[in-house]
């Protein structure tokens, strides 16, 4: 499976992905296998693990977005901006 950007997927896919991390690691897949299987990181794979540990099958489901949030980080901080003069 090719390597895909979480943040560009939809919350349904994250999930999806997220329980298919729970499924390998019940099976006994290690993180490592599991990162390669999914194409996700490792960090991503652990905290789909963390999660599923912590607070079972309903905490995979992702938070929604915040839009603000990323017009935010896409643009450079207001003291940082060039000018043309």
């Amino acid at each position: 499976m090719s390597d895909q950007d979480a943040r560009k997927q939809s919350l349904a896919e994250l999930h999806e992905r997220r329980k298919q991390v729970i499924r390998l690691h019940k099976r006994k897949y290690g993180v490592m296998q599991i990162v390669e299987l999914t194409g996700l990181s490792w960090p991503a794979v652990r905290v789909a693990i963390d999660l599923y540990e912590e607070g079972g099958m309903a905490a995979l489901k992702p938070k929604e977005r915040d839009a603000s949030l990323a017009m935010a980080a896409s643009s450079p901080p207001i003291g940082k901006r060039t000018s043309a003069s």
